[in-house]
């Protein structure tokens, strides 16, 4: 089993007509979310916040104002995270066939049980666009234990944009996504997908 994995998230604001507000991207199956990705080797988690807001917004031009604080172990007992990109095997074997798609590094997975070298997850992905929502991906397998984490610290940072923008756009984001990035007042802001709801009162007194 690897070491924590940690994570950070990125509260980034403006000030517009004496209204604060934050800035969002809609996910086009996912949800409403705040920027956010895993810590990479070599990189602290102020550098790795500049370089997630840059990949997930394509904002150059941001400064981190203040650290809001950390979650030490974001995951549940029955959870585990993915520190290293890993296949996902039928058998508890190197040896054994080998799922199409992997885990990538970053992915909370629901842990089901140990054997040996290996650890049993399931992995659920939703897209919650259609109405009722569908499941897009479900793999359950196993996966060497050296790949995963049972430990998930995030690091919260409050961050201003230093240059202007749209009050639209649109950026591409992993697989192939597309953000639409938007701001919205902090006074009202939409519903997020969860767990963001849960980050966004943990530090709403600071950000707001």
């Amino acid at each position: 089993m690897s070491g924590t994995v940690e994570k950070v998230t990125a509260f980034v604001t403006r000030e517009r007509n004496g209204v604060r507000e934050l800035l969002l991207f809609r996910h086009p199956t996912a949800g409403i979310q705040i920027p956010a990705g895993t810590v990479e080797d070599g990189e602290t988690p102020e550098t790795a916040v500049i370089r997630e807001v840059y990949e997930e917004t394509g904002l150059r031009g941001v400064n981190i104002e203040q650290s809001l604080g950390c979650f030490e172990n974001e995951l549940e007992e029955n959870e585990r995270i993915v520190a290293k990109t890993t296949p996902v095997y039928t058998n508890p074997s190197l040896s054994s066939n080998v799922y199409k798609e992997e885990l990538t590094g970053g992915l909370t997975v629901n842990y089901n049980s140990s054997h040996t070298d290996f650890t049993h997850v399931s992995y659920v992905e939703s897209d919650s666009a259609p109405d009722p929502t569908r499941i897009r991906c479900h793999i359950t397998g196993w996966v060497p234990s050296e790949n995963l984490s049972a430990r998930k610290t995030r690091y919260f940072f409050r961050l201003t944009a230093l240059e202007e923008t749209v009050e639209e756009w649109a950026v591409k984001g992993d697989r192939g996504h597309i953000f639409t990035l938007f701001w919205a007042p902090i006074s009202a802001l939409p519903p997020l997908v969860s767990p963001q709801d849960k980050w966004l009162d943990y530090v709403y007194e600071e950000i707001g």
